[in-house]
């Protein structure tokens, strides 16, 4: 009798125990899943969500971080394998939406992305937080100041001198890419080779390629001493980073949205690339840089 009694009594903690690794109140059987692209910025960033979460809820975070590139986390988010990651405004305008007339105000193209988001994909934008990590041309500053280049339109002038290196999602995004871009401008680089994020600075270095696609808040850009280039047709739209979360996701996370917005207009374009600035160049991991960040704006302690 007594051993039954045992028996059933671990049955019994038993079921419970599973039943809280299965989900639950805000007391801490909920887990998040949050993802990233494949760059310094993005995993800086999902990291810092995480480490917001996990600092301000009992929510259990799953970090699925530097998964690859915008198309393997938007898929993602879609499927319900993720619940939120870091997202620019202007790639959802034109590559998750596909819309194509140019706006160049941040405040509509937030607003209106938003709108169809969560309409149409039942996810949205929490607050952005305050830096805007849109496209650019980039070239070694010696180069620009010989050939007298400031905007598109004078590199465009000389650019059957270069060659331009692109990352191979810029390559293929038709909206905000390579495609439209030389439909916008009149390059004629003496050739156009993709590569991986990580070698355009290597090749740069080389000279390998003279000119890149880059990032506005890059931290490479400050190691090598490049200049951003001014996109003075606008081809490209704002592109405010901010949480891209699934809407079923903040009906069962009610405490999450207030969290994220913790970080709303806290990070501005300077501090974005030296957070980058540190991982890329002094060699300090994403997940330090995050926590450092965190405790400096007093947000964890």
């Amino acid at each position: 009798m007594r051993r039954t009694l045992v028996t059933l009594l671990l049955a019994a903690l038993g079921v419970t125990a599973l039943a809280g690794c299965g989900g639950g109140g805000s007391g801490g059987g909920k887990t998040l899943v949050v993802g990233s692209k494949n760059f310094t910025e993005n995993i800086i960033m999902g990291e810092m969500l995480a480490q917001l979460i996990e600092a301000k809820t009992n929510y259990k975070v799953e970090r699925k971080l530097n998964l690859g590139g915008t198309d393997v986390n938007f898929k993602g988010l879609k499927s319900g394998d993720l619940d939120l990651y870091l997202d620019y405004d202007g790639t959802a305008y034109a590559f998750h939406l596909g819309m194509k007339d140019p706006i160049t105000d941040p405040t509509k193209v937030y607003d209106l992305v938003n709108e169809r988001l969560q309409k149409e994909l039942g996810m949205k934008f929490t607050k952005p937080l305050g830096f805007n990590n849109t496209y650019t041309l980039a070239l070694p500053k010696e180069l620009a100041e010989k050939h007298n280049v400031k905007t598109y339109s004078d590199l465009a002038r000389v650019s059957d001198q270069f060659v331009l290196g692109v990352e191979h999602e810029f390559l293929n995004r038709e909206q905000d890419g390579w495609p439209g871009l030389q439909k916008a401008y009149p390059f004629k680089f003496k050739k156009v080779v993709p590569m991986d994020t990580g070698l355009k600075y290597k090749a740069i270095e080389q000279g390998e390629v003279q000119v890149i696609n880059a990032f506005a808040t890059d931290g490479m850009l400050k190691k090598f001493n490049l200049v951003i280039l001014e996109d003075d047709k606008h081809f490209f739209p704002p592109y405010n980073a901010a949480p891209l979360v699934r809407l079923d996701t903040l009906k069962e996370f009610p405490e999450l949205e207030n969290v994220l917005n913790l970080l709303a207009g806290k990070i501005s374009d300077a501090e974005m690339q030296e957070l980058n600035y540190l991982v890329d160049s002094e060699g300090k991991s994403e997940a330090e840089v995050a926590r450092d960040y965190l405790k400096q704006k007093g947000l964890i302690d």
